[in-house]
């Protein structure tokens, strides 16, 4: 145990952080490491392919805060110090988007520049520097590189055009149009002309262009790591991954281990469960994070207070406390570190060591740990709700004893069940007090059940030791849990007291109903507060609808001005297209209509209103049609949003016209298609009912007519971006 001599070391900054969020950057981070059992065999796993150089894929896996990013952060170190300028590591925080997008995060991280050195190392040591420097024209110099670079790359593509457009990235005439190629975008006219062609799936194109460079690196450098990290938010964008999602995976892992690149995946325990099994045996050795012991917080401490005050002490913190902590917070890394933070801030202000009041306060403030009061308040109230008798604070035994918690007699028998109320139990000499508390109980009360509930934390070894002397195992207090555990073990215990104490039918019988008449006065004011709450919900309903309606009659007003193409800056033929889609997708949900008639005044004759929205009520309790209207809002904001950009560039290009104009408004119209793509428009089939006009009205029609205007409907927004981007350019 660490000695504290006097008041803690104060420093000018508090050596914790109070975030504990690990951050990446070009020289790693400054946060400080404690080696455990993760970082050692992952590293372990690093050191093999840097001395053997066979490429792979490690996993690494873990919960939230506990320290997968870190650990990432330690490996690329670890490269780095190894290697030196010979080796390359990269880290990529993966994007919850697709395989381009984490491709072109990729090639950003890697910069235009560091690709065009690389290509320049490839064309001094090939034969097309020989070609030009015997006076060969640049064109077959660049011929001869791509010729030496399609061979070189065909280990993990078989495409030419990499080749090509690689080598015409050294062509400052050509270098803008080969790297948005790499970027995903269709090919530029030069190009076209050499033979390059657009991909037909830019997924998996994405995934042969991390290859590549990869490859690239690999020959002219000793060895490349690349750290994807929560690659989980790439797998589970649209939910279960697809086959193409894990074809495209696969491909990746193996595009990297034929290019000698070292692949480290890092993620949540799900990602694992979320790749097929072909794929998961692809990936190398699993690497799991492991919780930190209390030894490893002490370690911890003690590192960093030496870095932030050149000394490495553990006060303000004791063993004992460092031990209670860890316990308390499951070793969690994040977890421990911003407690650490925490409980120093507050050991200086006070001028004394942490002490284990202050451990507990703090993991109540921070992670909303229940305290005894709460946990009380809880069993107050499932012993009420089951109509249970109970006392609290209640005396057992002689005046020197402690009373117990709560207490519920078997009535007229002597006996009863009490629960007892346990903050965490850490020491075995807290289990040896419990378990004395129970031979005390019933000493004084020898047909009794104790139960003992743990607000806090509980170890293993302890919880079985006090089951072997209470009537049942402890409760460890878990808000989600408790009240159906507590509920069950209190029926249980009764129940075996009453055939104990052999109380005959009768009694059982009259006690039973008691409880019942009990549950159901409890269960009677429940439904009273209920109902008060529900007219005051009601009440205020009613005022948030007057305001809903006035705002109804305002954006129908609105959205008729803005069907009215003569407001658009755009060419009429451009903004009749936009009002067709918005009138289309209207005409598809109906949704619009049916709320502004809930709340329409009765036609003239028509005496008072009689359906209401109940029509409308009926169908909202489907939860396919709640999605589908939730897919139709944002599939508007969507279709507005996309023609506010296209007016925004149609403004820009009047003004100023630029030769990249049409490179932007490619951009534009494959964002639309890249949102729309994702939209489950098949939903919007829910709404069938909302869209079909009323019996027997002016706007009645027959399930074909609808029918063919549904997939009338679906093909103006399939094809939105196409026509715009037509109409545009014809002018």
């Amino acid at each position: 145990m660490d000695a504290i001599a006097g008041p803690p070391a104060a420093g000018p900054v508090n050596p914790f952080s109070p975030t504990a969020v690990a951050r990446v950057t070009e020289d790693g981070t400054d946060a400080t490491t404690v080696v455990t059992v993760a970082i050692r065999d992952a590293i372990a796993h690093l050191d093999n392919y840097l001395h053997t150089g066979d490429g792979g894929t490690v996993a690494v896996v873990g919960d939230y805060g506990t320290g997968k990013t870190h650990l990432a952060v330690e490996l690329l170190a670890h490269t780095r110090r190894v290697t030196g300028p010979a080796g390359r590591a990269i880290y990529l925080d993966a994007p919850a988007d697709t395989f381009l997008s984490l491709s072109r995060q990729f090639l950003g991280r890697l910069s235009r520049d560091a690709v065009r050195a690389l290509l320049e190392d490839c064309r001094s040591e090939s034969p097309a520097a020989l070609a030009a420097r015997a006076g060969d024209p640049a064109g077959t110099a660049i011929d001869l590189l791509a010729g030496r670079l399609r061979e070189e790359l065909v280990e993990v593509t078989t495409n030419p055009s990499f080749g090509t457009v690689l080598a015409m990235l050294l062509d400052p005439a050509t270098e803008a149009m080969a790297w948005d190629w790499l970027m995903g975008y269709p090919p530029g006219p030069a190009l076209v002309a050499a033979g390059v062609t657009a991909r037909a799936d830019v997924e998996a194109g994405a995934v042969e262009t991390m290859g590549v460079l990869a490859l690239l690196h690999g020959r002219r450098h000793e060895r490349f790591v690349l750290v994807l990290d929560e690659l989980d938010k790439i797998l589970s964008t649209a939910g279960r991954p697809g086959d193409e999602t894990m074809t495209r995976f696969a491909r990746m892992i193996g595009v990297f281990a034929s290019a000698g690149a070292f692949l480290v995946i890092a993620g949540l325990p799900d990602m694992l469960h979320l790749l097929s099994p072909d794929v998961r045996q692809r990936i190398g050795p699993i690497v799991r994070m492991s919780a930190l012991t209390a030894e490893d917080v002490r370690d911890f401490i003690r590192q960093s207070q030496l870095r932030a005050f050149g000394e490495a002490r553990l006060a303000p913190f004791t063993v004992e406390t460092t031990e209670y902590l860890t316990n308390l917070a499951d070793g969690v890394p994040r977890r421990m570190i911003r407690l650490c933070y925490h409980l120093y801030q507050r050991a200086v202000q006070a001028g004394t060591p942490v002490t284990h009041v202050m451990v507990r306060e703090a993991v109540r403030v921070q992670f909303d740990l229940a305290s005894r009061q709460d946990v009380a308040a809880d069993v107050r109230r499932v012993l009420t709700q089951d109509g249970w008798s109970y006392q609290r604070d209640h005396l057992v035994g002689s005046m020197r004893d402690l009373p117990v918690d709560f207490w519920i007699p078997l009535e007229e028998q002597g006996a009863g069940c009490c629960v007892l109320l346990s903050e965490s139990v850490l020491k075995s000499e807290e289990v040896d007090e419990l378990n004395r508390r129970v031979v005390a109980i019933r000493a004084a009360v020898p047909d009794s059940e104790v139960i003992l509930v743990v607000v806090g934390h509980l170890p293993a070894d302890f919880a079985a030791d006090l089951a072997a002397t209470f009537s049942v195992e402890p409760i460890v207090y878990d808000p989600q849990s408790f009240a159906e555990d507590l509920s069950g073990i209190v029926k249980a215990s009764m129940r075996r007291l009453e055939q104990v104490v052999g109380a005959d039918a009768l009694t059982s019988v009259r006690q039973r109903v008691e409880r019942i008449q009990s549950q159901q006065t409890n269960t009677q004011r429940s439904i009273e507060r209920l109902s008060y709450q529900l007219d005051e919900i009601r009440g205020e309903l009613r005022q948030d609808l007057r305001g809903s309606a006035d705002r109804l009659d305002s954006d129908a007003g609105a959205q008729r001005r803005a069907a009215t193409v003569v407001t658009s800056p755009l060419p009429g033929r451009v903004a009749r297209v936009f009002v067709e889609a918005l009138q289309a997708l209207d005409q598809l949900t109906g949704f619009e209509r049916r709320l502004r008639g809930a709340f329409a005044p009765p036609l003239a004759g028509a005496g008072r209103l009689a359906e209401g929205g109940t029509p409308l009520r009926s169908r909202l309790r489907s939860r396919d049609v709640q999605r589908a209207l939730g897919t139709s809002m944002v599939l508007r904001r969507l279709i507005e949003a996309f023609r506010d950009g296209i007016e925004q560039w149609y403004g820009i290009h009047l003004r100023d016209p630029q030769p990249t104009d049409l490179e932007r408004l490619d951009q534009l119209c494959e964002t639309y298609d890249g949102i729309a793509e994702y939209l489950p428009l098949f939903q919007l089939d829910a709404l069938g009912d909302l869209a079909t006009p009323g019996e027997g009205g002016d706007d009645a029609v027959d399930l074909t007519d609808r029918s063919r205007s549904w997939s009338e409907a679906r093909s103006v927004f399939d094809g939105l971006s196409g026509r715009v981007r037509q109409l545009m350019v014809a002018g």
